[in-house]
């Protein structure tokens, strides 16, 4: 016997496909996506989940929508030859296989914009939004059997959409953490936060709960035989106390969380080299730059040595935290991001190294006002960054583009003109000028 026989022309499914697919497409290839994968696998599949705005609310329109057929068709009233269930199975398998599709079709997308990228997608992060999708395709059948087309389509469209994009815009922050797996995630140094994961799957179980407690009370959900008065009712207890358990438990889970379900990533994920006796480590993504990166990073920490920057022992990629022995570097695996960026971003955290570290003296001659006592260490800072820029192997022009404030170049280039002795002591006087920040 066939089970169900699947009409191309007629299933909501096929008809919108063609517009969720190119939607899909469209968002994925976005800057707000794309800006930020950088060859993370983990970063890819949560942005590709993020598409769940899209694809959630139109599967389950198409689920009300089909439902509505066969609500409109009275099958609950006569006598199927089928269970409801079975029949519930063969109107929603093309709008799963839709919501699948529009998720693979999403993180192909994401893939695509990656130069490499070492290892696979997520798993945690795919299983949890194919479980939302799933709940919220149940949830547009159960909305579907009480309500008619011309309403239900209509009302889990705009609310289910609003489901995913109206609660980043509410208090307190973890209650976005309820509806999109790893919302926010991630830079290359974070990693998804498993409770961002977790969480928003609970929750979408006690949404599915609820929905199946609600077709199982429809009369116009098909049936076998008689059911007794009492099911409907245990139904409806059952699926609260479930529901009520799955949202206490989520909650639990995401309630610590900030605007951004992640958490640092492992260390033992690095990458290293240990080239002239400065060990030099990037992200598993970024591999295939790291002998550029050692070379420069090298070049640079012995340049800079020679003017009295004493040398670190370790230069990384995951440092949450720098100090003198371990700093922070930057890569990027776009072409585009050369070796002077490189530089620009080892610089740039060297300078917050040196003006933190409590090493380095206090601060001389600081200005008895607040504003002016500022403004000189903004200044001192500017001039120091583009001084060691181009002591560890910027040109003086590409230093001059980068500096935060243009006006003090003049400044540094009187400086690097002048002998090591008096750029040793300038340093140490300029160091002690940026000390003078209020704090």
């Amino acid at each position: 016997m066939v089970m169900f026989r699947f009409h191309p022309r007629a299933n909501s499914a096929v008809l919108a496909a063609p517009l969720l697919l190119l939607i899909v497409v469209i968002y994925v290839f976005s800057d707000d996506v794309s800006r930020d994968l950088d060859g993370y696998w983990t970063a890819a599949t949560a942005k590709a989940a993020s598409a769940l705005m899209f694809i959630a609310p139109v599967t389950a329109a198409c689920a009300a929508w089909e439902v509505g057929r066969i609500r409109r068709a009275r099958i609950g009233a006569g006598t199927p030859t089928r269970n409801g269930w079975q029949i519930a199975a063969a109107a929603l398998a093309p709008v799963v296989l839709l919501g699948f599709l529009a998720l693979a079709v999403a993180l192909a997308g994401a893939r695509l914009q990656m130069d490499s990228a070492p290892g696979w997608p997520d798993a945690g992060i795919i299983a949890s939004t194919a479980v939302t999708l799933c709940a919220h395709i149940i949830v547009g059948y159960a909305v579907g059997l009480w309500l008619p087309a011309v309403a239900s389509v209509p009302m889990v469209l705009v609310g289910d959409y609003l489901w995913h994009v109206y609660p980043p815009a509410l208090q307190p922050l973890w209650l976005r953490h309820l509806t999109e797996p790893a919302r926010g995630c991630c830079m290359n140094t974070d990693a998804a936060d498993v409770a961002g994961i977790v969480g928003s799957a609970l929750v979408a179980i006690g949404l599915a709960a609820l929905a199946v407690a609600a077709v199982a009370g429809s009369r116009h959900t098909p049936r076998l035989g008689h059911v007794p008065d009492s099911v409907p009712y245990t139904a409806y207890a059952v699926a609260l106390v479930a529901a009520m358990a799955t949202t206490a438990g989520s909650v639990s889970l995401v309630d610590k969380l900030g605007p951004d379900a992640v958490r640092a990533r492992s260390a033992t994920d690095l990458v290293c080299v240990n080239p002239s006796g400065t060990r030099v480590c990037v992200w598993p993504e970024h591999a295939p730059r790291l002998n550029e990166t050692a070379r420069t990073v090298s070049t640079a920490v012995e340049r800079l040595r020679l003017v009295g920057v004493p040398a670190p022992d370790v230069v990384t990629e995951g440092s949450r935290q720098s100090t003198q022995k371990q700093w922070t570097v930057t890569v990027r695996q776009d072409p585009s991001f050369t070796s002077q960026d490189i530089l620009a971003s080892l610089t740039a955290d060297l300078t917050m190294v040196l003006v933190t570290s409590q090493d380095n003296g206090t601060p001389a001659n600081c200005p008895a006002d607040p504003t002016q006592a500022a403004q000189q260490a903004f200044q001192a800072e500017s001039e120091l960054r583009s001084w060691l820029s181009v002591h560890a192997g910027m040109s003086p022009q590409e230093a001059q583009r980068r500096s935060d404030i243009p006006q003090t170049w003049p400044s540094v280039s009187r400086v690097l003109a002048a002998n090591a002795s008096s750029q040793k002591d300038w340093y140490r006087s300029t160091l002690a000028k940026v000390r003078c920040m209020p704090r």
